[in-house]
């Protein structure tokens, strides 16, 4: 279900936004601002049950999706795992650090985003965070 707009560029930060039908208009929304607010990446949406094709096909740097949602692996530098039910916080992966928020923003999407880009740039490992040779 690539929504990314078309070809996809070479070195731009590929980002997968991916919750249930249920929720269409929330992954339509944060698609959209982080297109919007981020003109570099490439922004691809999905379903959980597509996640695992989507994450083959479009190799994203950032997940974002809801929970419960498909186990992280680890095989993308970055993965946000949003809470959608209040009183639980959201999870979140960049490389080796993890760490939970409380009420995510945008803003916080974005910075998840710029450290995936960051990580990327400098050559870290997709599924380690150790430093490519």
């Amino acid at each position: 279900m690539f929504s990314g707009g078309g070809v996809r560029e070479s070195g731009r930060t590929r980002v997968l936004v991916a919750f249930g039908d249920e929720y269409r208009a929330y992954r339509g929304v944060v698609a959209a601002g982080i297109r919007i607010l981020r003109p570099r990446t490439d922004v691809a949406t999905s379903t959980p049950t597509e996640i695992e094709v989507e994450i083959g096909r479009f190799d994203p740097q950032v997940v974002v999706c809801g929970a419960p949602g498909p186990a992280d692996t680890g095989g993308s530098p970055a993965w946000v795992e949003m809470a959608l039910h209040p009183g639980r916080s959201a999870r979140v992966r960049v490389g080796a650090r993890r760490w939970e928020v409380h009420y995510p923003t945008l803003g916080d999407l974005l910075r998840v985003v710029d450290e995936a880009e960051e990580l990327a740039g400098k050559g870290e490992a997709r599924t380690s965070g150790r430093r490519t040779p």
